[in-house]
């Protein structure tokens, strides 16, 4: 109070100690159209088939991935540096099991060592990585999140939606949705959406969307990768003017019946769709 005052009494003007960091500015990068294999895959922390394997499947989903080619992959239920999962990092090791062209992402959920990640190919070019954005929890099971990426053609956003609660899926989506309006909308490239959505394409969560994002994956069966019975995980775009030039030019499952690595992997089927951007 000593300070304030004579301060105030001799007219000084000092600067503040507290400076804010300057956040480097996110950098314009011109998209140029091109064509691409995008995956979204729930992995079960890599523990789902340990007993049979001997091992955490890093090895049998860095095959599936590489099986379709796949330029990007989102991941669902992976861990950074948690003690039932040996302090690994998942993402950076699945990214080391692809190759050395990859490269990795991992952003926490409920807690800071337990959420999603993001494996891609370096030539993808990226540009930037946006913050994490939190889906809070109500009558759910737990905080759940949503990040993304952005590259030189598209921008990839990863989630893992609620499975107990019809309310926090829709919210969640509801909350991704303005986010994305607000932070990517006007980026004049195309805007994806991947992961476990725990929802079938008829539920209400899912309906919520058909005015603002677009469909890509096919209704497949992805869960369980024993025998599928119910299509959870999705790949969307967002139904701006940038999403318009996406032209989709195929996609599937990849079941056990496709590959049989799929069942030693995880307890999801990835699914996958290869799209042209004009």
């Amino acid at each position: 109070m000593i300070w304030l005052a004579g301060l105030v009494l001799c007219g000084c003007k000092k600067e503040s100690p507290f400076k804010p960091i300057q956040a480097p500015e996110k950098p314009v990068v011109e998209a140029v159209g091109g064509e691409y294999v995008l995956m979204s895959y729930n992995v079960g922390v890599f523990n789902k088939h340990f007993e049979t394997l001997g091992h955490y499947s890093f090895p049998e989903v860095a095959s599936v991935i590489s099986s379709v080619k796949a330029d990007v992959c989102g991941l669902n239920e992976t861990d950074w540096g948690r003690a039932r999962s040996e302090n690994q990092h998942q993402a950076e090791l699945l990214a080391s099991s692809l190759g050395s062209n990859w490269g990795y992402r991992f952003v926490h959920a409920i807690d800071g060592n337990y959420g999603n990640s993001m494996v891609w190919k370096k030539d993808l070019e990226k540009v930037w990585e946006y913050p994490r954005v939190e889906i809070p929890k109500t009558d759910g099971s737990e905080v759940r999140s949503m990040f993304a990426v952005e590259f030189r053609d598209f921008v990839y956003c990863v989630t893992h939606l609620d499975h107990k609660s019809v309310a926090d899926r829709r919210n969640g989506l509801a909350k991704i949705t303005s986010w994305v309006e607000v932070q990517l909308g006007q980026l004049s490239k195309p805007v994806f959406l991947c992961g476990d959505f725990n929802d079938i394409p008829s539920g209400e969560s899912l309906s919520s969307l058909s005015s603002n994002w677009k469909m890509l994956s096919p209704n497949q069966f992805t869960f369980p990768a024993s025998s599928p019975k119910k299509c959870i995980d999705y790949i969307l775009v967002y139904g701006n003017e940038a999403g318009k030039r996406v032209k989709y030019l195929g996609g599937g499952v990849v079941t056990g019946a496709v590959n049989p690595t799929v069942q030693q992997a995880s307890d999801h089927c990835p699914v996958w769709v290869r799209v042209k951007i004009e």
